[in-house]
């Protein structure tokens, strides 16, 4: 049995995303894309105009921060119930366990839920990491444990009814039958008929006007495997779209609902959201068109489609992390149903309060990072200022063996 939570209005995605419209009149919100602009128009400045040395180099250096986060994430995922088993922003890695999948009919359903997930967990090890740090922390636990949650995509395409009949997606295109799972094999003028026809045949995203790689995008990481609920029964849960505005928006929808249940005794100050796609980036990439220059670096095992905060207040590296602590704690759908084991979200928090100040700017966790999905070319472009200035200094580091002789080897 299902567990069944209380019916609320029904929210299509188009709705939804209408709330960006606010967020864009805020001046904080203006300043931060301004920035963003400004930081990122930089990077690629300095990337086309280095010699190819640099610009390897430069990968180079971006490919070993992929490979860090891929390090942390496998020794941060907890083993049973343990706590502060990571380091900094996977420090407490906490899933929201239950034995039956949640039924969400609306994306206020899904709201709700995490904020009764947050705050059953808060309560639940609030004290335990009271216990565990000498210095005081209660304003920071007032604060609430957790920093951010992840969450799969499918969450979100549920809470939004994004499903279609597996035959409604499956076209026939003159002398082709496209199957969207192999769009990327078809020619261009087959694949632009084929959206035609999906527009008109697929409504469950209302009356928002796709491009064609968001459209594709969303059918390329469409699960057939999917929850055993007879309302998915021959058909397959497509991907949600515009994740990084979904991301912001949910953010702001359930801080609000964590402070007005606790009264404000739980008061976040922001909250980071992710949502991941199990699948793997390659293709994604192909038709979101990251393909063009040596920028659009792929994150190895998964595909991360949205986030909230900007840039500086919570990393696109950072988001590699623990969306991939989250995917091995999720596992699948088949798994859950077999064990009886479901993890529809987990929540993250750091190892002390200083921490979330270094690492993370608590104040911004909420701010729509950009329009549209996650963009790897825009995240690698503004972080190569501060990469390149990182080469230039241990460029200038030249060895000594005469230095390293004095310091080392011989008696002074």
């Amino acid at each position: 049995m299902t567990n069944k939570l209380p019916s609320s209005m029904n929210m299509t995605l188009a709705s939804y995303l209408r709330k960006t419209d606010d967020i864009l009149t805020r001046n904080e919100q203006k300043r931060w894309f301004a920035g963003l602009e400004e930081t990122a128009k930089k990077g690629i400045q300095q990337f086309q105009s280095a010699s190819a040395e640099v610009q390897n180099g430069i990968i180079g250096a971006l490919k070993d921060r992929i490979r860090t986060e891929e390090i942390k994430a496998w020794y941060s995922a907890p083993e049973g119930n343990s706590l502060f088993q990571g380091t900094s922003i996977s420090s407490l890695t906490i899933p929201y366990t239950i034995s039956s999948p949640l039924k969400f009919r609306s994306i206020v359903d899904l709201e709700e839920s995490i904020a009764n997930a947050y705050i059953q967990l808060h309560k639940r090890y609030a004290k335990k990491v009271k216990k565990a740090v000498i210095e005081d922390v209660d304003t920071w636990l007032n604060e609430g444990l957790y920093y951010g949650v992840v969450l799969s995509s499918k969450i979100i395409s549920q809470a939004f009814n994004l499903s279609v009949k597996y035959s409604d997606v499956v076209l026939k295109i003159g002398p082709y039958t496209v199957d969207p799972h192999e769009i990327t094999s078809f020619p261009d003028d087959v694949r632009h008929e084929y959206f035609e026809k999906c527009l008109k045949h697929i409504n469950v995203f209302g009356d928002i006007n796709l491009e064609q790689r968001e459209m594709e995008s969303s059918l390329v990481l469409a699960d057939i495997s999917k929850p055993k609920m007879k309302e998915y029964k021959d058909k397959i849960i497509l991907a949600p779209v515009r994740c990084n505005e979904i991301a912001s928006i949910l953010s702001d929808g359930i801080t609000s609902r964590i402070r007005e249940k606790t009264a404000g005794k739980i008061n976040p100050r922001s909250l980071a959201v992710v949502i991941y796609d199990t699948d793997t980036p390659y293709t994604y990439h192909r038709i979101m068109g990251y393909c063009g220059n040596g920028l659009s670096l792929i994150l190895p095992g998964l595909t991360i489609l949205g986030t909230s905060g900007t840039i500086e207040a919570f990393r696109w590296l950072y988001a590699y992390r623990v969306s991939l602590i989250a995917q091995k704690m999720m596992k699948g759908s088949l798994y859950s149903e077999v064990h009886r084991h479901f993890v529809p979200f987990v929540f993250f928090g750091v190892l002390v309060p200083r921490d979330a100040e270094i690492l993370l700017d608590m104040e911004n966790l909420h701010r729509l990072r950009y329009r549209g999905n996650l963009n790897p070319e825009l995240e690698c472009a503004y972080l190569i200022p501060g990469v390149l200035n990182a080469i230039n200094h241990c460029g200038s580091q030249v060895f000594s063996w005469e230095d390293f002789e004095k310091k080392h080897l011989l008696n002074n």
